[in-house]
């Protein structure tokens, strides 16, 4: 505690405060001095009297527990002889400075392991010490985790995250470490710059790596919480390097201009290098093109000159720029092509995916087809890669899909009538079968749109796999063929060639069908179900079948629904989502509907056999449930549970799931398909490749 010294006096008022804050005081100058009568102040102190100090005692134990190179802040307090607490400051002190230090305000600093005690002093007065126990059970070690340098990496390329691993005395892993990273050489980027570590005991941070060729250093360092490296780390630093070259060389094919749609007239080709430029044999080439192109072979090995060429490429059907991008580990090259030229791109006013067929409506009401035989109802065996238009002369209003192979189309033509075509779209008991060509169908197949008898006028029509249905103009809903499961609502197990009206008597605006349910929005708003329910399809909370309509479980408001094979899905009239069965994730079911917490509002809701998809506002486009073909269109096959945006700057007016692929009518009235291409569906010509992972235009031509 500092005084002043008699043979060096302060200055008068300097002394005074000097005095003040020494003493701890937080009286005002005012206060303390007296200036009546006299031009030299009077110090006046306030009697102040400590008997004892207490340190507070730790929450649980005799000791405070501490780990090496960590903080912890402990508390004094002073009483008078009347048990009155006083402020005053206190001077702390530790036995072992080099295992525990303290500072003026009672913060202990755990420098190494071991037993201290730690006093509190003030006016001559000591407390009873407290004990501190520093332990190290955290960080003692850094290593880089799992870090191999690959064998070809290019400046500016992002490799894996760089991954440090932090563990203690005993080899075990350390979560919850702070890790420093710091590009500490050949420039780049690395983020986050502080991570902590996970269970594992490891801390991730992304590297961009510079953009000269070269060396390039990333090292990882354990902070305490005061941002300080941890000196008792060994080593106390982890270093990743990696040395980026030129790994690929164009060898041919860049810089070639052609047609859209067509293929360029020489094929690309690049070479695979080891660092000091000697080739490399077997190394598979990864090419991957932009524009909607593609190459005869997405991969292709290293032959011994180091040479690979993916074939052909063809243009993909946007004009301008457009490449293609090879890649070997972290390194990449890319070859660049001018497409000229513009597409003539399919504009119809609807469209509908089915079981491996796609159908839509032109602006003068004509049905077109493509994909899958007898689904594209020209009176044909061969499948088709282009719209075709059907073999009738009707013009329709609307057309919808079975959610299910083998699958069929039905459409409500302008006088109000229905027509089907496809596998089993005809209820027919009559005969076994249907023979066309060399080929036997089930009864009831029709390969041209065909009359539905009826004495109703339909608004719109809803084909499952062995039944349909459909809302007429009095609002009722109509349905007829197999009605093994009670899928025709109409409390019999009969089936029927000819539409029956469903039981109950309510008003419907639309119904759906699966593949043996059917459900149906009433004009309030509410969903019944009826038929097969062991998926729980019906979304009254159990796996109960049914013959007659029941409701959907929750007090809910919808606006659309929307079937799948074994499954519903509803937008209610604030535009959230919900489903019910099962949702295409495997042999998991939903007994009642089911919302996502995080995905947006939606306008409109289509389900496929499997997934489902919607649209937002703005007309982005989310798919979500199975993917194993692609058609989510997020680019990959992962499945999604959740809603998940498809990879697309493409806006959408309406969207329609099948099988295994969607469709989507853009703003402007084009069509774009993505998912599986077995047949045609995509009304793309190359099914040897059968897979779109993201949405493509169909495209009818292309004008110089």
């Amino acid at each position: 505690m500092f005084f002043p010294r008699p043979d060096r006096p302060l200055p008068r008022t300097h002394r005074v405060d000097r005095l003040i804050a020494v003493l701890g005081f937080g009286a005002s100058l005012s206060a303390v001095l007296s200036c009546s009568g006299s031009s030299t102040p009077t110090v006046i102190f306030p009697t102040v009297e400590v008997a004892n100090i207490t340190i507070a005692a730790p929450a649980s134990g005799a000791l405070y527990q501490l780990e090496r190179g960590y903080h912890l802040t402990i508390s004094a307090v002073a009483r008078n002889k009347s048990g009155i607490v006083v402020t005053v400051p206190f001077v702390w002190r530790s036995s072992n400075e080099s295992i525990v230090t303290v500072d003026l305000n009672g913060r202990l600093a755990a420098i190494d392991t071991g037993n201290v005690t730690v006093i509190a002093s003030s006016l001559g007065i000591n407390s009873i010490p407290v004990g501190v126990r520093v332990g190290w059970v955290g960080a003692a070690k850094i290593e880089t985790f799992q870090f191999t340098p690959p064998a070809a990496v290019s400046p500016g390329a992002t490799p894996d995250s760089a991954r440090a691993l932090v563990s203690n005395r005993l080899g075990a892993p350390v979560p919850n470490a702070r890790v420093a990273f710091a590009v500490t050489g050949g420039g780049g980027t690395i983020s986050p710059a502080i991570a902590t570590t996970d269970s594992r005991g490891v801390a991730s941070a992304a590297w961009k790596l510079g953009i000269a060729a070269g060396t390039n250093t990333v090292t990882a360092t354990v902070l305490g919480e005061d941002d300080k490296v941890f000196s008792f780390v060994a080593p106390s630093t982890a270093t990743f390097a990696l040395t980026t070259f030129a790994a690929i060389i164009t060898v041919d094919g860049d810089a070639q201009t052609g047609l859209i749609l067509s293929k360029l007239p020489v094929n690309p080709s690049v070479k695979v290098v080891d660092s000091t430029g000697k080739p490399r044999l077997g190394v598979p080439v990864t090419f991957a093109t932009t524009g909607g192109g593609r190459v005869a072979s997405a991969v292709v090995a290293t032959g011994a000159d180091g040479i690979a060429s993916p074939g052909e490429w063809t243009l993909g059907d946007i004009a301008g720029d457009q490449t293609l991008v090879a890649k070997v580990e972290f390194a990449s090259q890319t070859l660049r092509a001018t497409a000229t030229g513009t597409a003539v791109r399919y504009m119809p006013t609807s469209v509908t995916a089915g079981s491996f067929a796609t159908c839509a409506v032109s602006l003068e009401g004509l049905v077109s087809c493509w994909g899958e035989e007898p689904k594209v109802g020209d009176s044909s065996l061969v499948n088709k890669v282009a719209p075709t238009p059907t073999a009738s002369l009707m013009r329709f209003l609307s057309v919808a899909a079975s959610p299910t192979a083998p699958g069929r189309f039905c459409g409500v033509a302008t006088d109000q009538s229905v027509l089907c075509w496809g596998v089993n779209a005809l209820w027919d008991t009559s005969s076994v079968g249907v023979t066309f060509g060399a080929l036997r169908f089930p009864s009831g197949t029709t390969f041209v749109p065909t009359l539905i008898p009826a004495t109703q006028a339909f608004t719109q029509v809803a084909p499952g796999l062995l039944h349909a249905c459909a809302v007429a103009t009095d609002q009722n809903a109509y349905c007829w063929g197999d009605n093994s499961a009670g899928q025709l609502g109409d409390r019999l197990f009969k089936s029927r060639q000819a539409p029956a009206v469903v039981s109950g008597g309510f008003k419907f605006s639309a119904v759906t069908s699966g593949s043996g349910h059917t459900c149906g929005l009433t004009v309030d708003g509410s969903v019944f179900c009826w038929g097969f329910n062991q998926n729980g399809q019906l979304g009254n909370g159990n796996t109960q079948g049914f013959s007659s309509p029941v409701a959907v479980s929750g007090a809910f408001s919808f606006k659309q629904i929307s079937a799948g094979q074994s499954f519903t899905c509803g937008l209610t009239t604030l535009g959230r989502a919900y489903c019910w069965g099962n949702l295409g994730l495997g042999s998991t079911t939903v007994l009642t509907p089911r919302t996502y917490a995080a995905a947006p509002d939606f306008t409109s809701i289509a389900a496929g056999a499997f997934h489902t998809c919607a649209l937002t506002a703005d007309g982005s486009a989310y798919c979500w449930g199975d993917n194993g073909v692609g058609q989510l269109g997020d680019s990959t096959t992962a499945q999604r549970p959740n809603p998940t945006a498809v990879s697309t700057s493409i806006k959408f007016k309406s969207i329609s799931g099948g099988v295994g692929h969607t469709c989507g009518n853009a703003t402007d009235g084009s069509v774009a398909c993505w998912g599986l291409n077995r047949a045609g569906e995509l009304g793309d010509s190359v099914t040897t490749v059968p897979i779109r992972l993201t949405p493509r235009f169909l495209v009818l031509g292309v004008k110089p």
